[in-house]
């Protein structure tokens, strides 16, 4: 197909009778690109939450402070440390058939129940050079995230065993062999 600029131009002039000119053509143009952008850049709701009224309404006019919720993702409340000790009697791999496995122990801490202990991959706890679970005595410092469960697995920050203390999550829990080096 040949495309000339010339002929769509006279098309354009004789359907609305030689009113509109090429340029003012283009400053159309110019305009609905520029409203497009300036539409794309904006928020998609105005007055969303106002002082008093968190469904849209003008209350006072003035905006409430509010920590900003992104899409996907929902507040939550930290984990607080729990300290757990003992000697631990059983040491397992779990998950290494799924492509991530992650060692976890089992401590008898003196309550007649074993307490489960998530610690992390064998191959980290390796490269960080933390000694052997097998029998130890060990003391530590992990977050139990499943509060709905009276014994749910403990997930360690940091475990001492042997003398030597393994790093293992940050503050929130997050895994330090996950961070990107």
């Amino acid at each position: 197909m040949d495309f000339r600029p010339e002929q769509m131009l006279a098309r354009i002039r004789g359907a609305v009778g030689g009113l509109v000119s090429g340029q003012s053509v283009l400053a159309i143009g110019a305009v609905l690109v520029l409203a497009l952008v300036v539409t794309a850049l904006l928020p998609d709701r105005f007055g969303a939450v106002r002082s008093g009224d968190k469904t849209g309404g003008a209350a006072g006019g003035a905006a409430l402070s509010l920590p900003a919720a992104l899409p996907g993702l929902s507040p939550f409340t930290p984990a607080t440390p729990m300290q757990f000790g003992g000697r631990v009697t059983q040491v397992a791999s779990i998950g290494n058939d799924v492509g991530w496995g992650q060692v976890h122990i089992w401590i008898d801490n003196g309550t007649g129940a074993l307490q489960e202990i998530s610690v992390a991959p064998q191959s980290y706890l390796s490269q960080i050079g933390c000694p052997s679970f097998d029998g130890a005595r060990i003391s530590g410092v992990g977050f139990q995230f499943d509060a709905a469960r009276p014994n749910a697995e403990l997930y360690a920050k940091s475990i001492l065993v042997g003398g030597r203390t393994c790093k293992l999550r940050d503050d929130e829990g997050l895994a330090l062999w996950m961070v990107v080096q």
